[in-house]
């Protein structure tokens, strides 16, 4: 596994030399010197200068307008997290709510079922008393 990564480095090594290679070819040969017109003064530079300020200048552009959106985006998901963790707590108030219910219910059931089972048991008790005469735990004479 380290291997792998001494290689991926190793490779991003001999690239980022070759880009400097050529950055540096391309300087060279862009030496000249051009003028610059802003609108209200024009300035003579060297072309790999003005090639070099005008990249700068549309990195910066475009760093401003993605760290611009991304801070939106990044408002708008706080404010989407913010809205899940509030629903799911609501959600969790009803889940709990219907449990309680629920577990009322059953317990509720069960005692009834408890009565019922004594109802049961003491019918049963009757009809062996009516059927044998006497006390339920008397052996039958059968």
């Amino acid at each position: 596994m380290s291997g792998a990564i001494v290689m991926k480095n190793q490779w991003r090594l001999v690239a980022g030399i070759i880009l400097i290679i050529i950055i540096v070819l391309f300087a060279v040969f862009n030496v000249d010197s051009v003028p610059v017109n802003f609108g209200f003064a024009v300035v003579d530079g060297p072309l790999i200068i003005v090639i070099l300020v005008s990249l700068l200048m549309g990195s910066l552009i475009t760093l401003l307008v993605a760290t611009g959106s991304a801070t939106k985006k990044n408002k708008e998901f706080k404010q989407m997290r913010a809205e899940i963790d509030t629903k799911g707590k609501e959600i969790q108030k009803a889940v709990d709510a219907a449990k309680v219910a629920y577990e009322q219910q059953i317990a509720d059931l069960r005692t009834e079922l408890i009565q019922k089972d004594n109802k049961i048991n003491s019918l049963e008790e009757e009809l062996i008393k009516k059927f044998t005469g006497g006390s339920p735990n008397q052996p039958s004479g059968v």
